[in-house]
């Protein structure tokens, strides 16, 4: 499985809900079980090209069309300042230990 995969919700990891800290959850999951945020608020991929937030399954950019299913193929990745999870470079926020990186 791909890491596009897993941020498209086909992974079966689990992670510490980034707002309330209390509950697990799975990027497949619609909310989380403790606060009921949904999960696709949760994460949110930045546009390389015009930095607007847009959702963890978007295809385009909403701001600039912005194209991240060619970008996939050329991606950087980074690794979590706190925790070292390996993650695309569009992430915002650490999906395993939920470090803001704005």
């Amino acid at each position: 499985m791909g890491l596009l995969d897993f941020f498209l919700g086909k992974g079966e990891k689990k992670y510490k809900c980034p707002v309330c800290k209390k509950a697990y959850v799975t990027l497949d999951m619609e909310r989380c079980p403790s606060c009921g945020t949904h999960i696709d608020s949760m994460f949110v991929k930045k546009c390389p090209q015009c930095g607007e937030p847009n959702e963890l399954k978007a295809k385009r950019c909403k701001k600039c069309n912005f194209d991240f299913e060619v970008y996939e193929i050329h991606r950087t990745k980074y690794k979590c300042p706190r925790c070292g999870y390996e993650m695309d470079s569009l992430m915002t926020r650490c999906p395993a230990c939920g470090v803001k990186f704005l």
